[in-house]
């Protein structure tokens, strides 16, 4: 009998991290699937439990790139998954999506959209590399977490740049980012904004429109391939996450 660790969850189970997903199972061109236990997608994981950490360290978790602004990161840590457990924090935006107060004010002149804010997350370039030579370099059999605040966002296209390498089409990353939302529900504060008269609740959506988006613009500049080489990522790095990704 396996242990539960070593099953091909699609959301793990765990307790206080609920929207941490699977990259493996999705078709690519040519044949063949993403692997499992190579990527996970995941929301903040500062409330994690003993038996949660235990879980994605047994799962094989080695590498986690939390993609939060540095004071995201600083006044709402990870916990720690382990001394062998890398942390790295690369920052796909330059302020902190959390203070909902300062956000106003900086795009007070703004209207906020989907489109507007994932155009900034492309155009993160160095950044983008970054997390594509962290994972090139990270342990042959690691498992690499990459998170930001809910998981949706900064989150949602770096998983759309990943599956798009591994050969996956548009409407599997789309599916891949639409989910999110379910997943968040489960959150008690999450919900209740949602279904608050908040002006600002319908950005904590993930409509297909906003991926649909960002493939767009990957795609207006030739291809992933040539959008991930754009940002300064040789092609020899771009072949071995791949071959994280596919084998």
């Amino acid at each position: 009998m396996p242990e539960l660790y070593e099953l091909d969850w699609v959301r793990l189970p765990l307790e206080e991290a609920h929207n941490v997903r699977e990259l493996g199972g999705y078709p690519v061109a040519g044949g063949g699937q993403t692997h499992y236990h190579r990527f996970l997608r995941s929301d903040a994981l500062g409330s994690l439990t003993p038996s949660d950490v235990t879980f994605l360290h047994n799962y094989g978790v080695r590498l986690v790139l939390d993609l939060r602004d540095s004071d995201e990161a600083q006044n709402y840590p990870d916990v720690s998954l382990g001394d062998d457990v890398q942390i790295e924090n690369v920052p796909m935006f330059d302020f902190d999506i959390a203070d909902k107060k300062a956000l106003a004010e900086r795009f007070a002149d703004t209207p906020p959209t989907y489109e507007f804010f994932y155009d900034i997350i492309l155009s993160k370039k160095e950044q983008i590399a970054r997390c594509f030579y962290l994972i090139a370099e990270a342990p042959e059999d690691a498992c690499v977490l990459f998170h930001c605040a809910v998981g949706k966002d900064r989150t949602g296209v770096l998983a759309m740049l990943l599956m798009a390498l591994a050969g996956c089409d548009k409407w599997d990353c789309v599916s891949n980012y639409v989910q999110t939302r379910v997943n968040l529900m489960r959150h008690t504060w999450y919900a209740a904004y949602w279904e608050s008269d908040d002006e600002r609740s319908s950005m904590n959506d993930s409509p297909a429109h906003a991926l649909e988006f960002s493939w767009n613009v990957v795609e207006e500049a030739g291809g992933v391939m040539a959008f991930l080489h754009g940002c300064g990522i040789d092609y020899e790095t771009l072949a071995a996450v791949r071959a994280r990704l596919i084998g």
